[in-house]
């Protein structure tokens, strides 16, 4: 949990938002419970949209090319 805490703080310090990453302790067992998580995580990847460092990678390599 420290090392997710620490990375999480990372990435708001580079502009990514610590929202991108999340942990979750999940029983084999507990399908239900995985499968609600995962929807929650991909709702919240569509919310957040592409990472930022690739929009302006792409915008930079559109420019080289004119």
């Amino acid at each position: 949990m420290k090392r997710v805490e620490y990375t999480k703080k990372l990435l708001d310090e580079i502009g990514l938002g610590s929202e991108r990453l999340d942990f979750f302790h999940i029983a084999a067992s507990e399908a239900p419970m995985f499968a609600e998580t995962v929807k929650t995580m991909t709702e919240r990847a569509k919310k957040l949209g592409p990472n930022p460092y690739r929009i302006n990678l792409q915008q930079e390599s559109e420019k080289d090319k004119e």
